[in-house]
């Protein structure tokens, strides 16, 4: 810190020099807003500055005593070549409040500056480039709102060393500022966004390499499953196939038809001549039995051949007459012979 410079070093751990904006370049104001909830006192502290601002290129500072907000407003010095860059602030936040309440009379590094404080608040400030003479002084205690009176004498000035902190609270925005300067919180926001950018480019390379090795397993999947699905395709076409001649066969084929009634002839009979007709079949049979019961007997419970009319001919052969059931019965005549 030093005070004839008016430069205090360091002002943060990556910050370079914070500049202390002297107290006579500097215009003072306050703003009682302890009414307002907590969440809008800084809403409410913005649009008293607007209005308190002397111009809209004027520098200013706020700080914080509770619901109180102190302002001051100063033009950016000529003298500095890279003001802008520069970090300040008012050198009444560096001047320790007093410990009892009160006015005060300080010495300045340029000027004098008084002030009144009240429950660890500070009321009012005046700077005076000269000590102020009774006059002066009598003004300053009346616009506080303090007894002229009882305070009609100059006290004597005092002169303090600037502290290391400010006694006002400061916005997280003004704490920020003061541990970077703005190359640096321009180059962290870009880093920021490079680290953001250089993200964002990993994930999409990894989704394209994990695109890729999946295309790569569909086609080899595909290759391993493509002869199974050939061989699939290959039976089912086969089986439509087979289903297909399977229905151009009729139930009711003469040869099995036939094969079915000499399959239940007694034993000893041959079958001889047979015709079919539609629902019916004709056929003459050549036997040792020559009791037509047993014939009638022979073809019980069979589905097609149940319903038979058996009758005796000369030397010894026997004419069977099927009725074949609807469901069975062929459109086609047929004729045939031992």
């Amino acid at each position: 810190m030093n005070d004839d410079q008016g430069s205090v070093l360091r002002g943060g751990p990556f910050g370079g020099q914070q500049w202390v904006v002297s107290r006579g370049e500097c215009q003072y104001r306050r703003e009682d807003l302890q009414a307002l909830p907590t969440r809008k006192r800084l809403q409410a502290a913005k649009l008293a500055m607007a209005r308190h601002r002397p111009s809209p290129a004027a520098l200013y500072y706020l700080a914080w005593t509770g619901g109180i907000a102190h302002f001051w407003f100063w033009t950016t010095p000529a003298e500095s070549d890279a003001a802008g860059e520069r970090r300040w602030m008012p050198e009444s936040l560096l001047l320790a409040p007093p410990a009892a309440d009160g006015v005060r009379l300080l010495r300045l590094s340029q000027g004098y500056e008084a002030q009144c404080w009240q429950k660890g608040v500070l009321m009012g400030s005046q700077w005076w480039e000269q000590a102020p003479a009774g006059e002066a002084w009598l003004r300053f205690v009346r616009s506080a709102g303090l007894d002229p009176v009882a305070l009609q004498d100059v006290p004597e000035p005092i002169h303090l060393p600037w502290s290391r902190q400010p006694w006002g609270e400061i916005s997280w925005a003004q704490r920020l500022a003061g541990l970077l300067d703005e190359k640096t919180a321009w180059l962290l926001l870009f880093a920021a966004l490079a680290a953001g950018l250089a993200w964002q480019v990993c994930a999409l390379l990894r989704w394209q390499m994990a695109g890729d090795q999946l295309s790569v397993r569909v086609e080899r999947l595909r290759d391993e499953v493509g002869p199974l699905l050939a061989a699939r395709e290959r039976a089912e076409q086969a089986q439509a196939e087979l289903e297909h001649l399977g229905a151009l066969r009729t139930l009711n084929d003469d040869y099995v038809l036939m094969a079915d009634v000499a399959a239940h002839l007694p034993d000893g009979s041959t079958l001889a001549t047979w015709r079919r007709d539609a629902g019916k079949l004709q056929a003459t049979v050549r036997s040792s039995e020559t009791d037509p019961r047993a014939f009638v007997v022979a073809f019980e419970g069979n589905a097609r051949l149940s319903d038979v009319a058996v009758t005796p001919l000369a030397n010894g052969t026997m004419q069977l007459a099927f009725e074949l059931p609807v469901a069975h019965a062929a459109e086609v005549k047929g004729e045939g012979h031992e």
